[in-house]
């Protein structure tokens, strides 16, 4: 009797683990793959997937994608990501008043009302267009504008979580980027949001090989992306 109340034991500490990871990955279920598309994939076939991750944004902040609600109709798993940048204070003071009150040469305060009313602007396009999410990624990629100061850069990503996570209570907001570039942008915050790699990959199998040790926010690795067709692919770590 012993033995057989401590393998069920067992069994049940196995099943809390299991259950653990998985919800530890939101939406996602563990080795199932997905896409994600945006304003270029306006044309583009899309396979049938596990789940879809669909930009709102047209490449760089205040910009639409055309093409999201229809995009967003093709997945019953659906999650939205969000284009970021911060190309510093003559861009800032367009939004130097709202949410915070920010003088001309309050550098981080300007850049925190950029990324808030940019987060805002996304947001408020996916509601119009129909489209909502429990889920939302934000976009780091060097290949946006960025000042060179990892204040400011990360108090404009702070003004998005912040809207998305405190004024819309988005379940879960995570970031997308590669270590290389997430250092580049922020100097390597550790914020502890949920993170979404970016990879070479051309495979799910070895894309998940990076679910662990490349977790460049501090916080857990959700998904990792390779490029094996026309639309990028992500795997659930």
């Amino acid at each position: 009797m012993k033995r057989f109340f401590g393998a069920l034991l067992s069994s049940l500490v196995v099943l809390l683990l299991a259950s653990h990871s998985v919800a530890a990955m939101g939406q996602y279920t563990t080795g199932t793959v997905g896409v994600d598309v945006s304003y270029p994939n306006c044309k583009s076939p899309v396979t049938k997937a596990a789940f879809g991750i669909v930009g709102v944004n047209g490449g760089k902040p205040f910009l639409p994608n055309n093409c999201l609600a229809a995009q967003a109709a093709k997945f019953k798993n659906l999650s939205l990501y969000v284009n970021t940048a911060y190309p510093g204070q003559n861009y800032g003071l367009n939004y130097q008043n709202y949410p915070r009150q920010c003088l001309a040469l309050e550098l981080n305060c300007l850049a925190y009302n950029y990324g808030y009313n940019g987060a805002m602007y996304a947001y408020n396009y996916a509601i119009n267009q129909g489209v909502t999410s429990e889920t939302w990624w934000l976009d780091v990629e060097t290949m946006n504008s960025w000042t060179g100061d990892f204040e400011q850069n990360k108090q404009s990503l702070q003004g998005q979580i912040d809207y998305l996570k405190t004024q819309q209570k988005i379940p879960t907001v995570g970031i997308y980027s590669t270590t290389y570039q997430w250092g580049i942008i922020t100097g390597g915050w550790q914020n502890n949001l949920p993170s979404w790699g970016a990879t070479t990959w051309a495979t799910a199998k070895q894309a998940m090989t990076y679910c662990k040790g490349h977790e460049f926010t501090g916080g857990p690795s959700y998904l990792m992306q390779f490029q094996s067709k026309s639309v990028d692919q992500d795997v659930a770590c």
